[in-house]
């Protein structure tokens, strides 16, 4: 068990008053969430239709910020910018480092296998170059989830790099701050897409609307084989004990008979996965000659999302 100090304490509280802040968007934007996680899932079939390597784009939340947290000189990031035509504004774009680099090895054709390439230093041209591949991607995408609630169409405002507070209105203009993750292979980073909160206001009316229930004379019949259909439907669950990186070469030299170390235990969290995503966290159990995991809680994303930034 972990134990906190007072900074860790301090910090996981502040980070719960930003999810709570990031839900009172949830309730005076209804449809919001809805429409950033379809587009985070287009992203996904995106890049997973041009690349061999296993990458997904994440929806985390939508939180208040202003200019000046975003656009701070950092090195470590770079700043885009898309204008909505329809919204006269404009919306700014950060990736942060990691995201670019995990991004460039996804182009560039890698398989994933490999631990993340990283290094502190400025981003190259190129590498901008490759980030603008994605920002006009992603604005297409984004551009399409917003068709049914809000149409507008966007367009990638000239080159990636730095970016003056002042075009934007100041530095302490608040923004309603979309948040991002990729995780491409073994890699993984940041995308901020940062709303004028006056704009989001402005729309507030067509992000308000919940989604119509139809009524009408449901067909017994009919309603009872969906349901049966529904609960017959095969799910594949992987339970997963403990995950090793390991290189084609690594992989190569293995032999029948080769006896692998674990670092778990018979006391080690087994996490069960559904469609490549996790789904519970178990205990591992065994009765006669059979094992058994027996379900000791949901798997918390947010909680997850909080222990990966305050403790690595």
């Amino acid at each position: 068990m972990r134990r906190l100090n007072a900074a860790t304490q301090q910090g996981r509280e502040a980070l719960k008053g930003l999810f709570g802040q990031g839900l009172a968007y949830a309730e005076r934007f209804p449809e919001l969430p809805a429409v950033l996680e379809r587009v985070a899932h287009a992203c996904t079939e995106d890049l997973q239709k041009s690349s061999a390597m296993k990458a997904a784009l994440t929806y985390l939340g939508v939180y208040p910020r202003r200019v000046e947290d975003l656009v701070n000189g950092d090195r470590s990031r770079i700043i885009g910018s898309l204008q909505a035509k329809s919204w006269d504004t404009v919306l700014l774009v950060v990736f942060d480092r990691e995201f670019i680099f995990a991004y460039v090895d996804l182009v560039f054709g890698g398989d994933g296998s490999l631990a993340p390439y990283w290094e502190d230093r400025s981003i190259s041209r190129i590498e901008e170059r490759i980030t603008r591949n994605f920002l006009v991607r992603f604005a297409q995408q984004l551009e399409k989830g917003l068709q049914p609630i809000a149409a507008t169409q966007f367009a990638a405002k000239g080159e990636l790099g730095s970016f003056n507070p002042q075009s934007f209105g100041g530095p302490n203009t608040p923004l309603a701050t979309v948040h991002y993750r990729l995780k491409a292979g073994l890699g993984s980073g940041d995308l901020f897409v940062a709303i004028p909160e006056a704009v989001l206001t402005a729309l507030k009316p067509a992000f308000s609307r919940r989604p119509e229930v139809r009524r009408g004379n449901a067909d017994p019949a009919w309603a009872q084989k969906i349901q049966s259909e529904i609960t017959r439907a095969p799910l594949c669950l992987r339970a997963v004990l403990e995950e090793q990186t390991r290189s084609l070469a690594e992989i190569a030299s293995l032999r029948v008979g080769q006896i692998l170390p674990l670092k778990a235990t018979g006391r080690s969290p087994v996490r069960v996965d559904c469609n490549g995503e996790p789904l519970l966290w178990c205990e591992l159990d065994k009765s006669g000659e059979r094992y058994k995991l027996r379900v000791e809680a949901f798997v918390d994303r947010e909680q997850e999302l909080m222990d990966d930034i305050l403790f690595g």
